[in-house]
């Protein structure tokens, strides 16, 4: 019954631990700092416990009451630090503060595994040989870390989705109630008549010293148990830094992994207990348990890519096998070291209480101190691969120290010597290189199928970063950063589209020239960029989380091209909410690169909370526009309520297609209007100045050439948006977990959701050019911001817009998308759009331009570039002399027939067409048009 007690009181602990992470996060940021300092101060404050357990525990005569009480303590304060944290949110607070905070809830949770235990062993007292200390030890521990993988999974899938993060406080507040209740029960049965020198921790030890307690062999065991917290806490920082690679990275696979290591250890627990029971000298196992720990870490590196395979892994049974490979073996023999320590410490000490005081104080100080030495030193300085190593070794030196710690002059050393030995092989022959060789190229591998590259690799305090680039004759095509196993941001043009629109749009709309812009979230550095190219623009401020993401923008950009270098810009590496909350500053656009919203600590930026803070912070007429990511099932989220939660906010938010995958929200503080006509169109002119051409060509290289085009990427006003999310909660910070799908509430995440039409249905009709020409024409938000003579203007270009939409999605297939070609090239002046259904666009135009690799491919992007500027006849010359070259790929004779035929040399084109034998669907499209429509 008591283990069942500490079974829920773990529970609850991992619970109110997840609240408080989630509200401190609120509070503090989610930088790699504050969250390491949070921890930190969590787990000072459990040390703190064990310390006051150790003082006064072997005074107490009633441990289970006082049990009890420590139970009631941290509902109580727990509760109360989960609604002081959220009432604190918009104050400003030092990090300091997170230990003040966490003291109380956290020391009463430290305290209550010793008194526990002691008490356990009080309940024993009518029974002969009454249970050993390590036993009821590890019986206790492994049942409180099962707790806590019961509180982990159950906060995550369900209490956190279902009553938010204050309701599972309450849930954990009840847990703990529930359990200090059990524990009054049992101690009115079992304490009672139960004097102190009945106890069952004051019977003569069965082996070892007695009473008398020898300082070396004590001081080795404290060491021993300091190294193990401190080793394994580190190797979960790593653990999860390398599992993140391969892995979605969202808030459940995170409990999920955590949730193994837990139970690894909980089964390690038990399993010492069930050892010890059988065997009273188990203990002198503990350098061949630690010595093993430090093998199976090397073997655990070296068998993950033998015994796993793929990459961006999502599904959860994939996630447990993962997870067990690289960190159940190790888990399982830490907690089977923990209860074999306890075992061997309390031989040296004459009290149950001081003697799980002394280890747990131990063991937790060095789990305080693991993390950070893992994010801040391990990392940075040697890199995943040889932190593993020198983990590894650490748990040799654990063996080692161990070796003082026998009771026996003469430990058995036949176990002792077989696992040194093989600890001795596995570091020797540490698989150094296979991160580079192997787990780096698997990483990466979804990302160069288009031939991409890594060209930098860099491993911070926050994360493990791949720079992948794609070269054409040496020069860049476009980079992409994978941050952490996922491709978070790039370079390529649809990704240059959508966020240099986020700076660009209220360029455009803006009363007054920008002045003030604030970046939120770095990236790869394109909306930073976009805001440096706007003349007005006095100042730039632009946080990022991250210090080895900013640094990654030398590597990226040339000096000259390298936003950062810029003398208006001001780079703050901070949490983008904690800088809002904090600075007094107002800006007329805030703006950013976001990362995915369910990557863990993102979702504190989607909020409604969130959205209320950019809006304080918007300066009058001031504006902000914000990604929504869609037609990402993987991992699926629900941004229809980070929709709500932004229109909650911004009572005239707009949304607008910067891509088909990437839309684009825009609120504003009280923006006026209408902007005047001349203005509006002024960036896409060139004046006498050379300067004065450089917005004209950014806008041109993203498919802008034409003022008109801006008004047809709208896709609808506050009115129509409300509508579309009809009754979807807002995404708050006490819901986060609203962004995972409902499979009864469709999202815009996901349009291609299986077994449901209506998805596909509602996706298609947001982005349809007839039904947004409509709601463009007639929205009361237009006619208020934008230059009336542009509102008809506009309206012919919402099909150019479709086709947009086509060839982003599809990317450049000319013979699928012939008709549109067609159209473009003939009822239209655009050149970039013909470029991008060609296949190509203006970076690969400049390159070509600066020599030939002789493989046609020159030849080819010349003749398109011909294409789009109706010089047909020459592009068939080139098309021509591309095929001759050996151009690799879809043959260009369909688009030779087509070039002479928009020549006028109609006989010759039949001609071509006539001895193409259609391969596949493509080829049909055309050869059908080509005969249809030009013959």
């Amino acid at each position: 019954m008591i283990g069942f007690v500490f079974l829920l009181s773990g529970a609850a602990g991992l619970i109110f631990e997840l609240a408080w992470f989630h509200r401190a996060g609120l509070v503090f940021g989610n930088s790699v700092v504050a969250a390491t300092v949070v921890l930190s101060s969590f787990m000072g404050g459990l040390a703190i416990g064990n310390a006051i357990a150790g003082w006064l525990g072997p005074r107490v005569r009633r441990r289970l009451q006082v049990y009890a009480a420590l139970e009631a303590t941290t509902a109580v304060a727990g509760l109360a630090l989960t609604y002081i944290l959220s009432g604190i949110a918009r104050v400003d607070l030092p990090l300091a503060t997170a230990f003040l905070l966490l003291l109380v809830p956290a020391s009463a949770m430290g305290a209550t595994l010793p008194i526990l235990v002691a008490a356990a062993r009080t309940a024993e007292v009518r029974r002969t040989p009454a249970v050993s200390f390590g036993t009821a030890l590890g019986l206790l521990y492994g049942c409180n870390t099962l707790g806590a993988v019961a509180g982990v999974l159950i906060a995550e899938v369900v209490l956190i989705a279902r009553v938010g993060v204050a309701g599972s406080a309450w849930i954990a507040a009840a847990l703990d109630l529930i359990a200090g209740s059990i524990a009054l029960l049992l101690s009115r049965r079992i304490e009672t008549g139960v004097s102190a020198a009945g106890r069952s921790e004051d019977r003569p030890l069965p082996v070892g010293t007695g009473n008398r307690s020898r300082p070396i062999v004590v001081a080795s065991i404290v060491v021993c148990a300091f190294l193990a917290g401190f080793t394994l806490l580190a190797l979960e920082v790593i653990w999860f830094r390398f599992l993140s690679m391969f892995v979605l990275t969202t808030t459940l696979v995170m409990s999920v992994m955590l949730a193994v290591v837990l139970a690894g250890i909980a089964l390690g627990a038990l399993s010492a207990a069930a050892w010890l029971k059988r065997r009273s000298f188990a203990a002198e196992s503990i350098a061949t348990i630690a010595l093993t720990a430090g093998l199976a870490c090397v073997v655990s590196y070296g068998g993950f890519g033998v015994l796993t395979s793929g990459a961006q892994v999502g599904r959860w049974t994939r996630v447990v096998w993962f997870a067990s490979v690289m960190t159940l073996p190790v888990s399982y023999l830490s907690g089977a070291l923990f209860t074999l320590l306890g075992e061997a410490l309390r031989r040296e000490r004459s009290d149950d209480v001081r003697a799980a005081a002394s280890l747990t104080l131990a063991n937790t100080v060095g789990a305080t101190c693991g993390p950070p030495f893992a994010a801040f030193v391990l990392l940075p300085t040697l890199g995943t691969e040889r932190a593993l190593f020198a983990l590894a070794l650490a748990y040799a030196v654990v063996g080692a120290a161990a070796l003082a710690a026998s009771a026996r002059p003469l430990p058995r050393t036949l176990s002792v010597g077989i696992a040194a030995a093989l600890v001795a092989v596995a570091l020797v022959r540490f698989p150094f290189g296979l991160m580079a060789a192997s787990y780096l190229p698997r990483v990466t591998h979804p990302y160069a199928d288009d031939g991409s590259q890594i060209v930098a690799v860099r491993e911070g305090p926050s994360e493990s970063i791949v720079l992948m680039q794609r070269q054409w004759m040496g020069k860049p095509v476009y980079d992409r950063l994978v941050t952490n196993g996922f491709s978070m941001s790039g370079t390529a043009i649809p990704g240059q589209r959508y966020m240099r629109y986020f700076v660009y749009w209220p360029m455009l709309l803006h009363q007054a020239p920008l002045a003030r812009i604030l970046v939120i979230c770095y990236g790869v550095g394109v909306t930073a960029g976009a805001a440096v190219d706007v003349p007005s623009a006095a100042s730039i401020d632009i946080v990022e989380i991250s210090r080895d993401v900013a640094a990654m923008s030398d590597v990226i950009y040339t000096p000259d091209r390298n936003p950062l270098h810029d003398g208006r810009v001001k780079l703050h590496i901070d949490d983008g909410r904690h800088f809002l909350r904090t600075t007094t500053g107002r800006f007329d656009l805030i703006t950013g690169e976001p990362p995915p919203p369910r990557t863990p600590g993102a979702v504190n930026i989607y909020t409604r909370e969130y959205f209320e803070l950019i809006r304080d912070r918007l300066a009058d007429g001031g504006m902000t526009t914000y990604w929504l990511p869609v037609a990402r099932p993987n991992p699926g989220t629900d941004v229809d309520t980070i929709v709500r939660a932004f229109c909650d906010v911004f009572d005239d938010c707009s949304l607008w297609n910067a891509t088909p995958f990437d839309l684009m929200l825009v609120g504003t503080r009280d923006a006026r209007g209408p902007i005047d006509s001349a203005r509006f169109a002024a960036p896409f002119r060139c004046g006498a100045a050379p300067q004065s051409c450089v917005l004209r060509d950014r806008l041109r290289e993203i498919g802008f050439e034409a003022p008109e085009q801006i008004g047809a990427t709208f896709l609808g006003d506050a009115a129509s948006l409300r509508e579309l999310i009809a009754d979807t909660p807002p995404l708050t910070d006490d819901f986060p977990q609203r962004l995972r799908p409902v499979d009864s509430r469709p999202s815009l995440s996901d349009p291609r959701y299986p077994g449901d039409l209506t998805v596909v249905a509602r996706y298609q009709r947001l982005l349809n050019p007839t039904r947004a020409r409509e709601s463009f024409t007639t929205s009361a938000f237009i006619r208020r911001l934008w230059p009336p003579g542009l509102i008809d203007a506009s309206r012919p270009w919402f099909d150019e817009q479709g086709m947009i939409n086509r060839v982003l999605w599809e990317g450049g297939k000319p013979l699928r998308l012939i008709d549109d070609l067609d159209t473009v090239l003939t009822r239209t002046p655009l050149r970039t759009l013909p470029l991008w259904i060609l296949g190509s666009d203006d970076v690969k135009q400049r390159i070509a331009s600066t020599g030939n690799d002789g493989t046609g491919t020159v030849e080819y992007v010349r003749g398109v570039q011909l294409m789009a500027a109706r010089d047909y006849e020459s592009a068939a010359s080139y098309f021509g002399l591309a095929e001759r070259r050996g151009l690799r790929g879809p043959s260009p004779r369909p688009l030779i027939a087509y070039a002479l035929c928009l020549a006028g040399k109609a006989e010759l084109s039949k001609k071509i067409v006539d001895g193409i034998e259609p391969h596949d669907g493509d080829e049909r499209t055309f050869v059908g048009w080509m005969r249809m429509n030009c013959h």
